[in-house]
């Protein structure tokens, strides 16, 4: 056994070999742990959701902080005061400097009631977005890599994220109902992360160089990216911290498949929403 040639560093390779396979033993047994020892005492499952709590508007910092929203099975139930609706025409920024105006309610995250403007923390904010969400919906600005950006009705369903793109006629009234363009949907687990800012290829583009990075964020997905424009920073928060939630609990299984890919080389699933109808014009917000 003295005789036993050494290795490069003078570690005797037998010694080297048994080490690695004691150190796999380790790994594999850790893997074998319930998930909750795992969790309780490795503090794994880390959340996978990072973003910054407060809006951007100053600065161009990607959101790198992760932020522990509330605790699982926590009610999303909001009161139907907690936002204030918007009928009137709301200007917000958009391609070359332009306002866009969009004539439909609005649920304004973040104003209303003086006593939700004081609240020390979000929560009640991101409840209203999660019932926002669910029923009927937040109309939101969809960007794709080509073409203009499209007025989106985004739903948050029980296993997916529909949408479908609402246009109206220039001179219709506000009574008039839009027209509603075909129903798209993404399972929920085929939803991979949020990024939060311009990340993607289409927010990127030159033509949304006037769109604030603090108003977006994106959905990747194994199919590809859904780049989205808030109204708000706030909103964008609440709606982040929402599909945060709801992907945290969806992959808490099957964590190992999550695959994360640069966001820039993502094709927006945004490319094939529904072609302008004749005589119903596209109308951005």
């Amino acid at each position: 056994m003295g005789d036993r040639p050494k290795g490069p560093f003078g570690i005797d390779p037998l010694h080297f070999a048994v080490g690695l396979f004691g150190l796999l033993l380790l790994f594999v047994f850790y893997l074998l742990l319930p998930r909750a020892v795992r969790k309780q005492y490795f503090g794994a499952y880390p959340k996978r959701y990072a973003w910054s709590t407060r809006s951007k508007t100053g600065s161009r910092r990607s959101g790198s902080r992760s932020y522990a929203v509330s605790t699982a099975g926590e009610s999303y139930a909001a009161s139907s005061s907690l936002a204030s609706l918007n009928t009137g025409n709301r200007p917000i920024g958009g391609l070359g400097g332009q306002p866009r105006r969009f004539d439909e309610e609005q649920v304004e995250f973040g104003q209303g009631q003086q006593k939700m403007m004081d609240m020390p923390n979000d929560e009640i904010v991101i409840s209203a977005a999660m019932q926002q969400l669910r029923e009927p919906g937040v109309l939101i600005v969809a960007h794709g890599s080509r073409g203009k950006p499209k007025t989106v009705r985004l739903q948050l369903t029980e296993t997916a994220i529909t949408w479908r793109t609402e246009t109206r006629k220039k001179h219709a009234g506000k009574d008039a109902k839009p027209k509603m363009g075909k129903l798209h949907s993404v399972p929920l687990s085929h939803i991979m992360y949020v990024d939060v800012g311009k990340q993607t290829t289409a927010l990127r583009r030159v033509e949304n160089a006037a769109v604030s990075e603090a108003l977006c964020f994106s959905l990747l997905t194994k199919e590809g990216s859904l780049d989205l424009e808030a109204n708000s920073p706030r909103e964008r928060d609440a709606l982040v911290s929402c599909f945060s939630m709801v992907l945290d609990e969806v992959h808490a299984q099957n964590w190992r498949d999550i695959y994360r890919g640069p966001s820039s080389d993502m094709p927006s699933s945004f490319d094939e929403l529904d072609p302008p109808q004749d005589g119903m014009p596209e109308t951005n917000r």
